[in-house]
């Protein structure tokens, strides 16, 4: 009998110094050293304070949930540098002649009356820009032409040949690449049906001068004439009637397009202009000559041959260093520096590579390095 209570108290304490063991952390394990001399009165405080410790259910206890870090967005750093041409500023221009809508900042030149004028509107390097010539001559014979002051003659009356020779002195060279006839020439030719048109084209052509590598759209009119032979001269003359010019810095005419357009269509004459027009005109009951609707206009350069023009767009972005990306958010197309797509990463969405076709249609301004 007293073997079994001497066993039954010895099982009580191993028990009960199993919870103490499991319950607490000695002050040893976190680095502190123990008093020796107070180790025994702790350790029996502590052995009778575990009667009276509270009980926590674990399902009470609050789950600890993983930190997340949110993903870094890199294509809110985008560095955007919009262009001139999708970011224009308009402001009105007026002269007793005509009223005109431009960029801020632009020049206008004009020269000559309601006989003859021609207008000019440029930006302010004069790089890119629009004019129209309401009418000019040409003489048929060059001898002729030297005698009276006519600085142009045309032996066949080609618009190629007359563009060719006016800026055969100003540019280092003028290179037609595409021509075409516009679709309004029985338009044009309904205003004068008595004096049938000779040639009627639009031209895209590159050009340099002053310097700048550029490319334009160049039309005109050229009407019918007689020849009028005299003593084995010919001093018949050719009428070149809305001459009309589009130019701007190589590669950058596709961007520039909807700017000059927006011009040429706000061109209006006053009250003024036509008054002295008719006055000039005699009976000439036909309006007076200018280009507002430039789609015909634009027909050469549309059609010009894709695969060209990606080449040269291509060939123009290996040499600044640059690659042309896609906002799929916004439907816009960007020149960005080489190697933007390499730092973005390739796991954002908003910017992929354009496709070939997309060389042709232009971009809304540049991405630099942050």
């Amino acid at each position: 009998m007293n073997k079994k209570i001497i066993s039954l108290i010895l099982c009580i304490l191993f028990t009960a110094s199993t919870l103490f063991g499991c319950s607490f952390v000695p002050k040893a394990l976190k680095g502190e050293q123990l008093d020796n001399d107070d180790s025994d009165d702790t350790l029996a405080a502590s052995a009778d304070d575990t009667s009276e410790l509270p009980q926590t259910d674990a399902s009470e206890l609050p789950l600890s949930e993983p930190e997340t870090t949110e993903p870094h967005n890199k294509t809110e750093e985008v560095n955007v540098r919009p262009a001139e041409w999708s970011a224009v500023e308009w402001e009105d221009y007026s002269s007793q002649y005509f009223t005109l809508k431009i960029p801020k900042g632009w020049k206008v030149q004009c020269r000559g009356d309601a006989s003859q004028m021609q207008w000019m509107v440029t930006s302010p390097d004069e790089n890119v820009g629009l004019s129209n010539l309401d009418h000019a001559y040409a003489t048929k014979d060059a001898g002729v032409g030297q005698s009276i002051g006519m600085d142009i003659s045309l032996s066949q009356g080609t618009v190629q040949e007359y563009f060719e020779a006016v800026f055969a002195n100003s540019t280092d060279y003028f290179t037609v690449k595409n021509s075409c006839v516009p679709s309004n020439k029985e338009q044009l030719q309904a205003i004068r049906p008595n004096t049938p048109i000779h040639d009627y084209q639009t031209l895209y052509a590159v050009f340099k001068e002053n310097g700048l590598e550029g490319e334009g759209i160049y039309s005109a009119v050229i009407m019918d004439s007689p020849d009028v032979i005299t003593g084995g001269r010919n001093y018949g003359v050719w009428e070149i009637n809305i001459v009309f010019t589009e130019w701007a810095p190589q590669g950058q005419l596709v961007n520039w397009i909807p700017v000059l357009s927006n011009i040429a269509q706000s061109f209006a004459y006053t009250d003024y202009y036509l008054q002295q027009w008719k006055s000039i005109a005699s009976g000439n009951t036909s309006s007076p000559s200018t280009m507002s609707d430039t789609d015909p206009v634009m027909e050469a350069f549309e059609e010009r041959s894709k695969s060209d023009i990606i080449i040269q767009e291509k060939r123009s972005d290996m040499l600044g260093e640059y690659e042309r990306v896609y906002d799929n958010n916004t439907g816009e197309i960007y020149r960005a520096y080489n190697g933007f797509l390499d730092d973005i990463g390739s796991e954002q969405k908003r910017y992929t590579s354009i496709t070939d076709n997309q060389y042709a249609e232009g971009f809304v301004g540049w991405i630099d390095k942050p």
